[in-house]
Formats: structure tokens, sequence, C-alpha cells
């Protein structure tokens, strides 16, 4: 794998960027489906297997949130910059 002498912040920076909200709908399915498995395995007392469920819901859980963040920070950014746009134009027109 070829070094793109990115920093770790700018890699995850770039990665994030690639995001789709279709990729935030299947890993929802996933947690949703881990869940499910959670409780299978609880009514069927298998306890290894509902304690590995359980560490793949912990680490999609965040993931989850991170993504979901993100796409309201994006989206009031995009308000913003429209509204300022707006405002500028009325400012322009009207002077």
């Amino acid at each position: 794998m070829a070094n793109s002498n990115m920093t770790p912040s700018e890699s995850a920076r770039a990665l994030a960027g690639m995001v789709r909200e279709e990729d935030l709908e299947e890993l929802q399915a996933l947690q949703s489906e881990l869940i499910k498995r959670v409780d299978q395995a609880r009514a069927d007392g298998r306890l290894y297997l509902m304690g590995q469920y359980v560490r793949l819901v912990a680490l999609v859980s965040p993931e989850i949130k991170r993504i979901t963040a993100r796409f309201h920070r994006e989206n009031l950014a995009a308000l913003r910059k429209e509204h300022k746009a707006l405002k500028l134009a009325q400012k322009e027109n009207g002077a």
C-alpha cells in the first residue's frame, strides 16, 4: 500500500468524506440484526455467542453516532451557507 503522506487525522477526514447515506443505513441495519442475534442467543442460553454479538454492537454503535452527527453538521453548514448567499444576493440587489 502506498504512503500518501497524510496524517492519521487527515486520512480519517478524507475517508469520512466518502461515507454515503446508504452506508449509514446499512450500518443501522447491521446494528438491528446484531441486536436481534443478541436477543436470540440470550433466549437460547448461548452466553459466549451473546457476548460476541454485544461486542460487535459496541463496535458499530459509536460509528453510527459519529456518522449521523457528521451528516447533521454538514446539513447545518449547507443551510448556513445558503442563508449567507441569499442575504448577500439580497443586499447586492437592494443596494
